[in-house]
């Protein structure tokens, strides 16, 4: 089964204004459910508002990239597209799992301009998450009893080994369905499934969390009690709570009028 998307762009804009401007590394869930970046665009009147996607830059041929790799495309991409914007204020906003890789990028960006990174509900994934999700993604095609995937060999040959085997996965779906072939939503499927995959294998690989230097703010919006930035000293980060909400990750127009109250804090 091959995928049947290529690989989308990194980082792409949203919208413009003359504002700060503001960069959301995020994902498309596994549902209809919208996403952080288009919520913040929507409501960022003035700002010049970019989509990180680094399981888009996954999808197609590029089974797998370092964080340190996506970082450093992400903001030569952004300094290519926004040239006028170098004696702006920029934010990097990081949802989720996609805190590590916000703080590299807003590490690569603190040369010639004022940035702050905002890590929103931050999580930082290591070998039980991969594990756990691979787990999921099996149990989800009925092959609960497949082998786990060797995470300290290559990573690229990880992600391919881990792809077809789902790949198998759902030619067995088809065919318990009565199939002839696999429909179009199952490469989809399996494209969802690995790009998560390889996103999480590359935050995994690149523990310890790399943090910027002082010259970087670091906003949290997290209800984690105690919240500490990893290997850093209490007091590093600014700590805000985000509106309540029916779990931790999800994501609503409140939480992104949140995000862009830090932004005006600035």
């Amino acid at each position: 089964m091959q995928a049947v998307v290529g690989t989308k762009p990194l980082c792409s804009r949203l919208s413009s204004g003359d504002g700060a401007a503001i960069l959301v590394a995020d994902f498309q869930p596994l549902t209809a459910a919208p996403r952080l970046s288009w919520l913040v665009s929507e409501a960022a009147a003035g700002h010049s508002v970019h989509q990180v996607d680094p399981r888009g830059a996954l999808s197609g041929d590029r089974l797998y990239a370092t964080l340190p790799e996506l970082a450093e495309e992400a903001a030569a991409v952004f300094r290519a597209g926004e040239p006028a914007a170098a004696g702006r204020r920029v934010f990097v906003v990081g949802h989720c799992s996609a805190a590590a890789l916000s703080l590299q990028i807003a590490g690569r960006l603190a040369g010639d301009r004022d940035v702050t990174a905002i890590l929103v509900q931050p999580t930082w994934p290591g070998t039980e998450h991969v594990t756990e999700r691979y787990a999921e993604f099996q149990g989800k095609l009925g092959e609960g009893s497949r082998p786990q995937p060797d995470l300290d060999g290559d990573p690229w040959s990880c992600v391919a080994g881990m792809e077809q085997l789902m790949t198998e996965g759902l030619a067995g779906v088809a065919k318990r369905l009565g199939l002839s072939k696999a429909p179009l939503a199952f490469s989809e499927l399996l494209v969802s499934y690995r790009t998560w995959l390889a996103f999480l294998l590359a935050c995994r690989n690149d523990q310890p969390v790399k943090v910027p230097s002082a010259a970087v703010a670091i906003s949290v919006l997290t209800d984690e009690p105690g919240f500490v930035l990893p290997g850093e000293a209490p007091g590093r980060c600014k700590i805000t709570p985000p509106p309540p909400a029916e779990r931790p990750d999800a994501v609503t127009p409140e939480l992104a009028k949140h995000v862009l109250d830090q932004v005006n804090s600035y």
